[in-house]
């Protein structure tokens, strides 16, 4: 699957060197982000910032061309400096999945393409919930459905073939038919954090009181620092396939939903749909006038640090599937992107997706700042939501 800057995971190194830290600044309904040039480090604070890639061993000639993003390398000393992830006692979160990174896993910029982080709290919201008695099992028994409303990802560290992965979970919020689960992804060799993930479930029928208690033993206080920064301000709206040429939206893929691509349930799983704005993200980029090609020649990438995918209805095996996307707004650094996903038959909205993304310099090891040009042409394109 063919995947670029807004999907991939980029690095950020504040090692034995100091770092240049993203500040999220709210500004109107939009965030972006400022340098503080300084950042604490192993060996105190040094200034000049300095971006740091895989080693050179780790890339061949071609992976230096194709490395659009270079941002996850810890993200706690990296995205938002006032976002740091508090780490949470490991006695409130449990053990819900453990994986190692498999060479097909991973993209041009080998490393660990971003669904398959999707992917993972998928599979650790199903193990939290059978350690809360209330597993697949228990659910079709007792006739309930259970199904994901929302997933918010914060992308803070890459992983690599080879590297090992635990998640540890909790829930963070419990309804009468709706639950929040809050997903750590680290890797165990060094304990750093990598991502987090707070899915949002909704049941069908009211949770079983019994299942409520245990969640509510269970729960845990989301920490601050993990909540929506730059998505999220207000929710795209409900519209159909036929409003897409009014509003600004290109059609950006157009697809069939197979059955290896889905659950159990023949629902079309997170991972995959999450693939499809992926794919359409090239697309995206070039409709904005940034030539893909022409920035690989010249070493410019873009860097994707959160996202908020919303699921509307339900998509199945055998669906034709429709993606357009567009740019809802953006600042001097930074883009806020949209992906619609729509059932191509019926015209109805099935999901939809927003990420925060930034151009970034691989030669100098900085984000970017678009000229006065390319905003002329970004508010020329910008949707009419």
């Amino acid at each position: 699957m063919p995947v670029f800057s807004a999907n991939s995971a980029a690095t950020l190194d504040s090692g034995t060197v100091g770092a240049e830290g993203l500040v999220a600044i709210v500004e109107g309904s939009l965030a972006f982000f400022r340098f503080a040039n300084v950042f604490p480090t192993p060996r105190g604070s040094v200034d000049g910032p300095k971006v740091i890639h895989e080693s050179l061993l780790r890339k061949g000639r071609n992976a230096e061309k194709c490395r659009f993003l270079g941002l996850f390398r810890p993200f706690e000393a990296a995205i938002h400096r006032l976002e740091r992830v508090s780490r949470v006692s490991s006695a409130e979160l449990v053990p819900t999945f453990t994986t190692a990174v498999n060479t097909w896993q991973c993209d041009e910029n080998a490393h660990l393409n971003v669904q398959f982080y999707t992917e993972f709290g998928h599979e650790a919201s199903a193990h939290l919930m059978h350690n809360l008695a209330w597993g697949p099992r228990a659910q079709a028994a007792a006739g309930l459905s259970v199904n994901v409303q929302e997933d918010h990802i914060r992308y803070l560290r890459e992983f690599r073939v080879v590297d090992t992965v635990e998640v540890r979970s909790a829930p963070v919020e419990v309804g009468e038919r709706s639950l929040a689960l809050y997903h750590e992804i680290r890797n165990p060799a060094d304990g750093t954090l990598a991502s987090t993930i707070v899915r949002r479930l909704e049941c069908d029928k009211p949770w079983p009181e019994s299942f409520r208690r245990r969640a509510e033993a269970a729960r845990i206080e989301l920490p601050a620092s993990v909540r929506p920064r730059s998505v999220g301000q207000a929710p795209l709206p409900d519209i159909r396939l036929e409003d897409c040429a009014r509003i600004g939206l290109i059609g950006a893929g157009r697809t069939l939903i197979k059955p290896a691509e889905c659950d159990e349930h023949g629902r079309f799983l997170p991972r995959h749909q999450f693939g499809r704005y992926s794919d359409a993200a090239p697309w995206l980029w070039n409709h904005l006038g940034f030539d893909r090609a022409a920035m690989q020649e010249r070493g410019e990438g873009s860097v994707v640090v959160e996202t908020l995918h919303g699921y509307r209805r339900p998509l199945k095996a055998g669906m034709l599937l429709t993606i357009m996307s567009g740019l809802v707004g953006y600042t001097a650094k930074i883009l806020k992107l949209a992906h619609f996903a729509f059932d191509a038959e019926s015209g109805k909205l099935a999901a939809c997706s927003e990420a925060i993304g930034m151009k970034f310099d691989q030669k100098i090891r900085k984000i970017m700042t678009f000229s006065a040009e390319d905003q002329a042409r970004l508010a020329q394109r910008t949707l009419r939501l």
